[in-house]
């Protein structure tokens, strides 16, 4: 039997990227819904998709009945987005900034963040 030994400087250690979350559906919180006095409370939630080309797809779900008439609640997807527009999405739906990009991070979201600010510079006298 043949034993090489190679030397140490030649291992490289084994890097592991952090897995997602086995939980796919994440709690955002409710929001106001209804006629102009807001009276109806609705549950969001945040649904995780699989990758295609390389673009993970986000989408925003409730939880409701399609009539009056069916006992069973299904999950009623609001709205489809990708993965840089999900902070776009708690502007347009009015979440809240209860949720922090760190929570979406946690959640899976490896999305760009878009800063649109108008710089001002200051100039000294």
């Amino acid at each position: 039997m043949t034993v090489i030994n190679f030397p140490r400087n030649l291992c490289i250690p084994f890097k592991y990227e952090e897995v997602l979350p086995r939980q796919r559906i994440f709690y955002l919180g409710i929001v106001y819904t209804g006629p102009p006095l807001c009276q109806d409370l609705t549950d969001l939630y945040l649904k995780r998709h699989g990758k295609k080309n390389n673009v993970r797809k986000w989408s925003l779900i409730t939880y409701g009945k399609y009539d009056e008439f069916v006992k069973r609640n299904y999950s009623l997807e609001l709205d489809i987005f990708d993965d840089d527009d999900v902070p776009d999405m708690h502007c347009q739906y009015h979440i809240g900034n209860h949720i922090t990009f760190n929570d979406l991070r946690k959640f899976g979201w490896n999305g760009n963040v878009f800063n649109n600010a108008k710089i001002i510079e200051l100039k000294k006298d």
